[in-house]
């Protein structure tokens, strides 16, 4: 059997109401080598139904430990040349594939990253929040630390996954963001293109738009991932001081989330902590601040 030129990889857990326009959005494509890997952790809301209506699916059903668990279920199982990630409740823009496959042209190139829409549906019609192209969503640790990481912009060649490694599934709410620090220290050779790539669809539930309780879970998760990393990495690996900084960022940010909730007693007990590791880490969260600042006022003026 020849293998696709394309895998699109899907993690789905009970997502019936909006899978079939995921699907749908990678069939408009119109490129006949694609295959579409769906994993599906045991949907019990009719999901299943809505796959069963697409034979062409390669589909795995089975439990996963989280998210990113069933993503590299889905990355193992790919067979094609490049790859995409596509979650269950977003969509790929009309002619991502093309965009992306003409940037692939150059043999050279292992990532290609595109803009990212961001949209909501409101009385039946979609309406469109934001759009990040450029330095809003480029590969970078800025965008690690306090900004966005928008991997479903970006197409993937198989052999950068085999070089990177698959996602860390420790860290089930921020595997992303170490995805991409990796990403960004390995310094893949990347062709940023003006096309939007993907459509994040805003909901209630949707991991890209974190708020309340899930915002208190992330901060919690994001500072567990870079004091993990930091602790991992050997004594004068080039690594570290990107960790570093991570880490003092991600302790400033855990502390003003607690601060916000009210939890003082809480927020200092992780400002120590945050000492103990790193006696710099104040320093390092302060120098971040403007950057993210700047970052941060350019997202939401993006349309």
């Amino acid at each position: 059997m020849t293998a696709p030129r394309l895998s699109i990889v899907t993690p789905c857990l009970n997502r019936a109401a909006t899978i079939g326009a995921a699907i749908e959005s990678v069939l408009a494509q119109g490129q006949p080598a694609v295959e579409h890997i769906i994993i599906d952790g045991g949907s019990t809301d009719g999901t299943a139904e809505v796959l069963a209506r697409y034979p062409h699916l390669t589909v795995i059903r089975e439990t996963d430990r989280n998210l990113y668990d069933a993503i590299n279920k889905g990355l193992r199982a790919a067979r094609g040349e490049v790859i995409g990630l596509l979650n269950s409740d977003d969509l790929y823009a009309p002619g991502a594939f093309a965009a992306a496959e003409t940037a692939f042209a150059d043999p050279s190139v292992e990532m290609v990253l595109g803009a990212a829409e961001f949209f909501a549906e409101q009385d039946g019609r979609e309406v469109v929040q934001k759009r990040l192209s450029g330095t809003a969503n480029a590969l970078s640790e800025a965008n690690v630390i306090g900004g966005i990481t928008t991997m479903n912009a970006a197409f993937y060649r198989r052999a950068l996954i085999d070089r990177l490694g698959l996602f860390d599934d420790r860290f089930p709410l921020s595997a992303d963001k170490d995805f991409w620090l990796r990403l960004v220290l390995l310094r893949p050779r990347l062709a940023s293109i003006g096309a939007t790539v993907i459509r994040y669809r805003s909901h209630a539930g949707s991991l890209t738009f974190a708020a309340g309780d899930l915002r208190d879970k992330l901060s919690r998760h994001l500072l567990d991932t870079a004091r993990t990393r930091l602790m991992e990495l050997p004594p004068g690996s080039p690594a570290r001081p990107a960790y570093r900084r991570w880490y003092g960022w991600a302790t400033g940010y855990r502390v003003l989330v607690q601060v916000r909730q009210g939890s003082i007693g809480a927020a200092f007990a992780t400002a120590r902590a945050g000492l103990a590791a790193d006696a710099l880490w104040p320093w390092r969260f302060l120098a971040l601040l403007p950057g993210h600042w700047r970052g941060r006022a350019a997202r939401q003026g993006s349309v």
